[in-house]
């Protein structure tokens, strides 16, 4: 082999490098929702709520590859979140095991934001990862963060 391999890809339709970052996105996705589906069983309290969420991130990935209307979130906006990061070290450490779940959410759900700004920049790519589905990604963010915190005071 004197070439590196490419890829098709499903959302440009075009051969893609497998440095291109879109698999890097994708991966960093099914992370963010398997972590999701584990607060589904282990925060029972809220775990409707994690399924909607869990089915945005599906409905978003479907968005991405197709252009299929991605499911609406306002859901999301409904759910008490928490900017900020004053008890994170607290979170690491403590006792519930789905606390640290639900922080290792938030902490993936930064990393997606990452790679789908990436995405956002690249010709073929940045029509489907638009401004409107990040902000959900932002609700994301701190609803993850605030039930980390909650979830250590139990």
């Amino acid at each position: 082999m004197t070439e590196f391999p490419k890829f098709h890809c499903c959302v440009n339709q075009k051969e893609e490098d497998y440095d291109s970052g879109i698999q890097i996105y994708f991966m960093k996705e099914y992370e963010l929702a398997e972590l999701i589906g584990r607060l589904i069983e282990m925060d029972e309290k809220h775990s409707e709520e994690y399924r909607k969420m869990f089915e945005f991130i599906k409905s978003l990935e479907n968005y991405i590859i197709t252009g299929e209307k991605a499911n609406n979130f306002n859901f999301l906006e409904s759910i008490e979140g928490e900017k900020g990061w004053a008890m994170d070290y607290y979170i690491l450490l403590n006792e519930s095991r789905a606390s640290r779940v639900a922080f290792r959410a938030c902490r993936k759900t930064i990393e997606v934001m990452y790679y789908y700004r990436v995405m956002s920049r690249k010709d073929g790519f940045s029509e489907r990862f638009n401004p409107e589905n990040f902000r959900a990604l932002l609700l994301l963010r701190d609803i993850l963060y605030k039930r980390s915190c909650d979830l250590m005071k139990k």
